[in-house]
This record gives structure tokens, C-alpha cells and sequence, in this order.
């Protein structure tokens, strides 16, 4: 695939490996499907992807000092044997697949350590030898202790994931594009449940007390249909395709084209508190939803 996959959207706040694994396992799921835990890459390309969606979520650059938690994910992988003692320097670097897990028992068959990694470094602060897996902004990984909080990825099996880094309509347009996804299209009443879903990964079910806070709405791939800069009353998506459903809009008088000296309203924005559609202006800065080309994993 050109684009990522929907497969691990990263969670709201940072936790130790723990903590992450167990929310990841406790997840309120719309629908049932193999692979819920923490992230499980098992190849080059899925590695990509959870490099990229870090990258989403916490920005391109690195910020700060190399280990600065802004820059690394938790995913499930953990040595289990041969995992209390320290390495001679000749053994640091080595990797036997054998002593290493994912959480569901396999084996790896994929790494993209850092040079010299592991090397199960002992810190008494933490009473434990480095036997947890982090993956940082460039795809790169490092064995590191249990206690540390930092961002954590789930497994997903979902359509859409939501960036909460508020930005124009025409902004995420382009930054769903650039990391290989597309502006989230949302054509159904399920499509708008697993949206709500997906939002609520990445925000937690808690909504702002003021309802036009900008992080209760969430930039859709929606638009109307403009003639000489005046709204004609007809949306269509991004790529031009038809509106094939007829969405529950914020209030009855939604939407309104409320129009001001910069334009009139065009773009569409989605509740969080009520799951409804509302029309905006494009300048403004919101979070955003993109979405995957097709489903990395299958409903059971």
C-alpha cells in the first residue's frame, strides 16, 4: 500500500508499559475483531506506519533531547529469557528472537534496533533491567524499563484515525494526504459511529464545557458545492463524490452559510458532544480525521 494502515491510533495521555497494555486490552471496541492488544509490528511496513502516526500525533521533528518521551511509542514486545543480568559489552547489539516476544507469544520476525540495542542496561531507580520495546520518530528501536510513561499504541481494525493537532480544513486536507491517507469521507450511519469511535481513541470521551471549544470538532472531508463563491445547498466529498446519506445536522437550522467579510461557510465539521454535522469556515483550526484506503485487519 502507497498509505498507511488504521492500525494503531496512539491514546490520549502517556502511561508506563503496564498501564498502556492494559488499556489497550480494555478498550471499548464498536466492533469485535482479532488482534485488540498493544502494538505488534511484524514488518517493515507496519513499522513505518507506527513511526508515522507518532510523528502525527506528537510532530515531525524531534523534540527535545533524544530521549525525550515526545519522541517514542510503546509497542508489546518484552524479553523473556536470559533477562536479569548485565551484558557484556560483546553481547550488546544481539538480538536472539528466541528470548523476545509479542504479547500474544510470537516470536519476532522483524526488528529496526537502534545501533548496539538492545543492551538490557540495569537502572535502580526503576529495579529492572531493559526489557521493554520503544519505537522512536525515525522507526528506530530501543530496549528501555517498564515504569516509563510515554505514548503507547493499540492494535485497531478501524476506518478512520482522528489527529487532534488543530489546523484549516484545506491544511488537513493536505496533511491527510502527505503521510499517504485521505480526508476522512463519512457516507453512513455507521461510518459516522465508528468516527465517534475513532475520536474518542484519540480525546477519551471527555467533551469541552463550551460547546464551540475547537476540540469538540473535528474536520470532515465534506464541502458544498460553491457557484461564484455562494453556497448552492449541495455537499459532496473531497474527491467529488456524492453525499449518499443525509447526515443529522447540528441544529435545524444547520447548516446555515453563515457568511462573513472573509467567505461563507463551505467545509464541514463534526461534533463530538452529539455526533452531528455542522457547516464552517475553512480557516478555521480544528482537529481532523483522515482516513485509510481499506482496513488493516478483518471483523470477527
Amino acid at each position: 500500500s502507497s498509505g498507511i494502515n488504521a492500525e494503531w491510533p496512539l491514546r490520549p495521555g502517556w502511561k508506563n508499559f503496564y498501564d498502556a497494555k492494559e488499556a489497550c486490552r480494555t478498550v471499548e471496541w464498536p466492533f469485535t475483531h482479532s488482534g485488540i492488544g498493544i502494538a505488534k509490528i511484524q514488518n517493515e511496513a507496519q513499522n513505518t506506519d507506527v513511526r508515522t502516526l507518532l510523528q502525527l500525533g506528537y510532530g515531525y521533528q524531534q523534540v527535545g533531547g533524544g530521549y525525550n518521551r515526545n519522541n517514542w511509542v510503546w509497542v508489546g514486545l518484552q524479553k523473556h529469557t536470559d533477562n536479569s543480568r548485565k551484558l557484556a559489552n560483546s553481547e550488546k547489539g544481539n538480538f536472539n528472537t528466541s528470548e523476545w516476544a509479542w504479547q500474544d507469544g510470537e516470536e519476532p520476525t522483524f526488528s529496526r534496533w537502534k545501533n548496539k540495542m538492545p543492551d538490557q542496561q540495569w537502572k535502580g531507580k526503576y529495579k529492572t533491567y531493559q526489557n521493554w520495546v520503544m519505537v522512536n520518530k525515525r522507526g528506530y528501536w530501543d530496549d528501555t524499563h517498564a515504569a516509563i510513561e510515554a505514548p503507547y499504541a493499540c492494535n485497531y481494525c478501524g476506518k478512520y484515525i482522528v489527529i487532534a493537532t488543530p489546523t484549516s480544513w484545506t491544511q488537513a486536507k493536505k496533511d491527510c494526504e502527505s503521510y499517504g491517507l485521505s480526508m476522512a469521507i463519512v457516507d453512513s450511519a455507521a461510518d459516522n459511529l465508528e468516527l465517534a469511535w475513532a475520536a474518542n481513541l484519540t480525546f477519551g470521551p471527555e467533551t469541552h464545557q463550551y460547546r464551540w471549544n475547537y476540540t469538540n470538532w473535528i474536520w470532515l472531508g465534506t464541502q458544498e458545492i460553491m457557484e461564484d463563491g455562494v453556497g448552492t445547498g449541495v455537499f459532496h466529498h473531497h474527491d467529488n463524490s456524492t453525499l449518499s446519506w443525509d447526515p443529522v445536522w447540528d441544529k435545524k437550522s444547520q447548516p446555515d452559510n453563515w457568511t462573513t467579510k472573509r467567505g461563507e461557510q463551505s467545509v464541514v465539521a463534526f461534533s463530538r458532544i452529539n455526533q452531528k454535522w455542522d457547516d464552517s469556515f475553512h480557516w478555521k483550526h480544528r482537529p481532523f480525521a483522515c482516513m485509510c484506503d481499506h482496513r488493516s485487519c478483518t471483523y470477527t
